[in-house]
């Protein structure tokens, strides 16, 4: 109970922070403009998880700003027949965020409906924030997701992230790495697994990539803490979550 409440008000805190950071410091920011892009995986994970079962998988995602600090972000993702989501074929995710700057620091806050189609009542919805700055060629994104107690996820669930990313000088290639510190509690062990498949764990990764014009084609190495050797049988349990290179191209439009 205690590790639940201190996770909603770390949640809250952070998404407070975001809608009320220094509001008469912020700057007049002009409309932001529409966006898209469809990537192709050999693999799509997330948080150092396989949301397709290890296998090649798309998504097409998109932004629509609908003021200059509201934005609508959505995408969808073929996830294979993904057994930690209930053998769901297709995943779409819609969530609108408040977004904002100030000082040289930009702030995103919202939520995100997590949907699996054809998969029962498997979908769960997260609140998040991040915090970022842009550096010259290097950016920083300091970010957090809560799952508030859900049926769908056995538990609560919160998400803090790190990120870090820097292009080097002169070439087209960036450089990209990240960690992440999953934890929360369980009421139903079996659903419980979905987000965390042996409990609290710590993910990581590390990709380049080469971007030229609207398109982009890279390498990821990802890996987590959680334990390969346990034997799981549950419904739910994905074994694709140890270390994994994986593949990927993007355009963008």
């Amino acid at each position: 109970m205690v590790r639940t409440f201190s996770a909603a008000v770390l949640a809250a805190s952070l998404f407070s922070l975001t809608i009320f950071a220094v509001p008469g410091q912020a700057h007049a920011q002009a409309m932001r403009t529409a966006s898209a892009a469809l990537e192709a995986r050999t693999d799509m994970r997330s948080r150092g998880i396989s949301d397709s079962e290890g296998e090649l998988a798309l998504q097409v995602d998109g932004s629509l700003p609908i003021t200059s600090h509201i934005v609508l972000d959505a995408n969808a993702t073929t996830l294979r027949g993904a057994r930690r989501h209930g053998g769901s074929e297709l995943g779409i995710e819609i969530a609108p965020r408040y977004v904002t700057s100030s000082d040289g620091w930009d702030f995103s806050a919202g939520a995100r409906g997590h949907v699996f189609i054809d998969a029962g009542e498997l979908d769960y919805i997260e609140i998040e924030g991040s915090v970022s700055r842009t550096l010259g060629p290097a950016w920083l994104t300091l970010g957090a997701s809560y799952a508030p107690s859900q049926d769908a996820i056995g538990g609560d669930n919160l998400y803090l992230s790190a990120d870090i990313g820097a292009g080097i000088p002169g070439s087209p290639l960036a450089l990209y790495a990240g960690i992440g510190q999953t934890i929360g509690s369980t009421n139903d062990a079996e659903r419980a697994v979905r987000l965390r498949p042996d409990g609290d764990y710590t993910n990581w990764y590390l990709a380049v990539e080469r971007s030229r014009l609207n398109f982009a084609i890279g390498m990821e190495l990802s890996g987590t803490s959680i334990d390969q050797d346990s034997a799981r049988d549950t419904r739910y349990w994905d074994r694709h979550t140890g270390t994994r290179l994986a593949g990927y191209m993007r355009v963008s439009f």
